[in-house]
Order: structure tokens, then C-alpha cells, then sequence
């Protein structure tokens, strides 16, 4: 199960990647192997060069493939999605049982 995992994190941040490389080439009309390098440096910085991936991920899916928001949130910004997910969830629990325990 693990390599499945393995993959599919690859996947994605070949998705992530590729979204990068549609907003560079559509806001600044760079050749595709340019963008594909800078995102690859960027990648490379650590923390700050993959929110800047992320970002500008986001905005090329939107921009670039016509996605909505919230689609290429998916895509950029799945832990945040999922982590708001269950939050939500574990919210809803929570005060469900805050009113059933009431009941008794």
C-alpha cells in the first residue's frame, strides 16, 4: 500500500508541477523547458519555493486550464482541503455529541 502512496504524492506534484509551468507560460509567455527548470529550482529551496509552486499552480489551473477555484485548490492545496475536511467533520462530531449528551 505504501508504493501506492509513493506514486500517487509523485503524481501530484507532476500535476502541481505541470499547473506551474501553464501560469508561467500564460503570464509571462515563457518556453515550457524554462518553466519546467524554474519550477524545478524552486522545488528545490525547500518550504518557500513549494508554496510558491503551489501558488502559482493554482493560478495557472485557473487561468491556463479554466479550472474553478476550488478544483485547482484540489490540485495545489490538497492537505489544506483535506485538513479542512476534518476539521469540519470533527466539528459536527463534536457538537453532536455535546447535544446528545445533553439529552440524557
Amino acid at each position: 500500500m505504501g508504493i501506492i502512496w509513493v506514486i500517487l504524492m509523485y503524481a501530484l506534484g507532476i500535476a502541481q508541477l505541470v499547473a506551474f509551468q501553464a501560469g508561467l507560460q500564460e503570464w509571462l509567455g515563457l518556453h515550457w523547458i524554462v518553466s519546467i527548470v524554474i519550477g524545478i529550482v524552486a522545488l528545490m529551496l525547500g518550504p518557500i519555493g513549494s508554496l510558491a509552486v503551489a501558488v502559482v499552480g493554482f493560478f495557472g489551473a485557473m487561468e491556463a486550464w479554466n479550472w474553478e477555484w476550488w478544483q485547482a485548490g484540489l490540485l495545489c492545496f490538497p492537505s489544506l482541503v483535506i485538513g479542512l475536511v476534518l476539521l469540519v467533520v470533527n466539528g459536527a462530531a463534536g457538537l453532536g455529541g455535546l447535544l446528545f449528551s445533553r439529552g440524557r
